[in-house]
């Protein structure tokens, strides 16, 4: 899976965000702003394009370059879900 998008509504210092994952073994990305959180049953990543959490089993960062915004990991993948920002509170009540 290869997954290229830009992005206007997030002010980061990457604008591309990408991610190659080989056999559900294997992946990398780019345009990750930092690792929120890593255990071995989840990763939780701020990217150019908004928050995104991988699962999985055995998962381990194998590297993470802040300022290029290049992380690679290994295990076994079972998914990755993308997050929408919420909306603070105050905007939703006052339309």
């Amino acid at each position: 899976m290869n997954t290229t998008k830009n992005s206007s509504q997030n002010s980061n210092k990457f604008t591309s965000h990408a991610v190659n994952m080989l056999d559900r073994q294997k992946a990398s990305l780019t345009g990750v702003n930092k690792v929120d959180c890593a255990t071995e049953t989840e990763i939780s990543l701020t990217t150019c394009m908004g928050r995104l959490v991988i699962t999985g089993s055995e998962l381990k960062i194998v590297k993470f370059d802040d300022s290029d915004g290049n992380l690679s990991f290994c295990g076994n993948i079972d998914a990755l879900k993308y997050a929408q920002a919420k909306v603070p509170l105050l905007k939703r009540l006052f339309k």
